[in-house]
């Protein structure tokens, strides 16, 4: 089950743990940790993609709820931010994200609050609006606060642990 992905390496070194080498360890370009897959170059557009998708089909499938006009909107809200931004964000820490990749996200979200709120195209109202009146904030806007809680948790460890080690390695040469 282990795997190994070597990045940015021009040395052919061989795996070690301990004082032995190891043999039968595949080389990778990519992998999926957690539904979330991590390449050689950071991951990220594959991803974003990938997961823009998945979060389409818990939308769609709602699709009988957000058009009852029997349930309220804090109800939609609630469903919408329970079953729907889960599965876009999972894995978002990792994502080394663009602007134009943040401008996905956004137009993802609030293309699902428009039609939760049936707000058609020639009503013209600002997804600023459209934050306030649903309480639920910019996509983007999340991922940068859940970066930011991951890294003061990163840097509240141990020096000597693992992870910090990770973060605060730099290469030779």
């Amino acid at each position: 089950k282990c795997k190994v992905m070597t990045m940015n390496t021009r040395r052919e070194d061989k795996l070690m743990i301990g004082r032995e080498e190891v043999e039968d360890v595949e080389d990778v370009e990519e992998f999926v940790n957690l539904g979330t897959t991590v390449t050689k170059e950071g991951g990220g557009t594959e991803d974003i993609k990938e997961h823009l998708s998945k979060a389409q089909g818990p939308f769609f499938n709602l699709e009988k709820i957000w058009n009852t006009r029997s349930i309220g909107r804090t109800t939609k809200m609630k469903l919408f931010k329970i079953l729907v931004r889960p599965v876009l964000l999972n894995g978002c820490k990792a994502w080394k994200l663009t602007a134009a990749e943040e401008k996905k996200l956004d137009r993802f979200q609030f293309t699902c609050l428009r039609r939760i709120l049936r707000i058609r195209w020639p009503q013209r109202i600002r997804n600023d609006t459209i934050s306030q009146v649903t309480g639920v904030k910019k996509v983007s806007d999340e991922i940068r606060g859940r970066r930011w809680n991951w890294i003061g948790h990163m840097l509240r460890k141990g020096r000597n642990d693992d992870c910090v080690v990770a973060m605060e390695w730099q290469p030779e040469g």
